[in-house]
């Protein structure tokens, strides 16, 4: 198979720790330099989607996982907003374990329980135009790797809008993009305001004091967000030093973050402790039998599980 397009899987769906440190270090101008570094492309541009059979559904990579975003509302009517951009992330996370026209039919299979035919068209149409915009976006010049001036930022931002103009309406474009669009203003005003150099420390620690104070009650809650996250990391590995068990864990967690939240944090556990289990009876066997170790990894991993799986080889 082809290599896999970086933009396919450039979405907030796959924030990982090494874009937390990074946005961590640098506010909110580390997760739009993370993610405007996701869409250069990797070494191939998006395609059509791919003509090899459909494999089972769903991937394996999903087990123990539930679609993430809602997308419908009163009457089966879709509900257009960022949330359906998510629920299309989660199943974009399979590609290399399936091909485009797999994931489409996934897509479809999800969303009919809970939509309308005719809202159910319309959110396939939408999937359409936001895989054919994430294929364009692998053809933008990519950023030097490191760049972190505000102007070529601010450009690079325009070029992407530039493409998404081209795929979604301008109610489409408010309703689905609204907030991310926010939330790279943001960070491009920041970052502006640290680089330039004409401003005294006091007059910088101004400025971004006001811009601060203008954010809205979301803006505020996804910035506390890392903070929250390593908060009840902390709390449940000192929860566990002290030994506590698994119902302790959850209780804290639900104490935290509440009860829905720390769900999903149990389901990660148990698809983590899964992982690991996998991880450990390949590693056996590649001690043990490289010859079955090989035949096992080729049928029990999928081709994005192995590049995964790398990591744990000698």
């Amino acid at each position: 198979m082809s290599s896999h397009p970086a933009v396919l899987l450039s979405t907030p769906r796959l924030r990982r720790l090494p874009w937390l440190l990074g946005a961590l270090a640098l506010g909110s101008a580390g997760w739009l330099i993370w993610r405007l570094a996701g869409q250069a492309p990797d070494s191939a541009p998006a395609t059509a989607a791919l003509t090899q059979p459909a494999a089972p559904w769903p991937a394996p990579s999903l087990a123990g996982t539930e679609p993430d975003g809602q997308v419908h509302q009163a009457g089966g009517q879709l509900l257009l907003g960022p949330q359906l951009l998510r629920r299309f992330d989660y199943w974009l996370t399979t590609y290399g374990e399936r091909p485009l026209d797999a994931i489409e039919a996934d897509v479809r299979r999800d969303m009919a329980d809970e939509l309308h035919a005719d809202a159910l068209a319309q959110a396939m149409s939408l999937w359409k135009a936001y895989v054919a915009f994430k294929a364009e976006l692998a053809r933008l010049p990519a950023l030097p790797s490191g760049t972190l001036e505000a102007d070529s930022l601010a450009q690079q931002v325009q070029a992407v809008r530039a493409v998404r103009a081209r795929h979604f309406n301008a109610v489409q474009v408010q309703a689905l993009f609204a907030e991310e669009d926010a939330d790279d203003d943001l960070a491009l005003a920041r970052l502006r305001i640290q680089q330039d150099t004409t401003l005294t420390a006091a007059e910088r620690a101004r400025r971004l004091a006001d811009l601060q104070a203008r954010l809205t009650p979301a803006q505020r809650e996804a910035e506390a967000a890392p903070l929250v996250h390593q908060t009840v990391r902390e709390a449940v590995e000192a929860a566990r030093a002290r030994g506590a068990d698994a119902a302790e864990v959850q209780a804290l967690r639900a104490r935290l973050v509440g009860p829905e939240a720390a769900a999903r944090l149990a389901a990660l556990d148990d698809a983590e402790a899964a992982w690991h289990a996998r991880v450990q009876r390949y590693r056996h066997l590649l001690q043990h039998d490289p010859q079955e170790a090989a035949a096992h990894k080729a049928a029990q991993f999928s081709e994005t599980e192995q590049l995964r799986l790398a990591a744990y080889e000698p």
